[in-house]
């Protein structure tokens, strides 16, 4: 895939698989399968859209940065 097709495909792959639920990084990584130089700047465009946000979900020893779509409120 080229460049030009990543930067138009992936923005649409990561909100398809946030309509399946909240996703994290590794896990929009593994789904994607793009690397975290492509898939990074995605997240950030989506987010300055206000298409997706983020949160810190709390696990038992960290709490992991977490995706999801925007809930508009």
């Amino acid at each position: 895939m080229s460049a030009t097709d990543a930067s138009k495909e992936i923005p649409q792959l990561i909100l398809e698989a946030l309509k399946q639920g909240d996703k994290n990084r590794g896990e929009l990584f593994d789904l994607i399968g793009e690397g975290y130089p492509v898939l990074v700047p995605a997240l950030q465009k989506l987010k300055d859209k206000k298409l997706i946000e983020s949160y810190f979900a709390p696990t038992e020893t960290v709490s992991v940065l977490t995706y999801r779509l925007h809930s508009g409120g």
